[in-house]
């Protein structure tokens, strides 16, 4: 058990570390988008075509996901791709909370909230 504790805390760490240097300028890091992103209601398949959503999870308002409430964009670390991303998307859909993003070279990911770390907006 003392293990994975600390296992977890030094991926914890690492994950700091790296953010701490990227904010800190020692990697450049793109600026947060002013457009191309969803917030305050769950996406429509137009959204998905007009590329403000990564995602959508039905076809007619009553199928839709609602929102999550965690800050659009900001900077994640996207653990099952270990890829730092920008999260344009956040929805609850069928118990689930999904997150949809675009990592740094432009490629769009789909995942659970908890695969992700939250980094918030610091590179601003």
């Amino acid at each position: 058990m003392a293990k994975a504790t600390e296992l977890k805390t030094i991926r914890a760490l690492a994950i700091a570390f790296c953010a701490a240097l990227l904010f800190s300028g020692a990697a450049k890091w793109p600026a947060l988008p002013n457009s191309g992103f969803l917030t305050g209601r769950g996406a429509a398949p137009e959204d998905v075509d007009n590329g403000t959503a990564i995602f959508a999870t039905g076809q007619d308002e009553r199928s839709y996901g609602k929102p999550l409430d965690i800050k659009i964009p900001q900077y994640a670390y996207f653990r099952q791709e270990d890829k730092y991303v920008i999260i344009l998307q956040a929805e609850k859909y069928d118990g689930k909370s999904i997150i949809g993003a675009e990592t740094f070279d432009g490629e769009k990911v789909v995942g659970l909230l908890d695969e992700f770390d939250l980094l918030g907006d610091h590179g601003r």
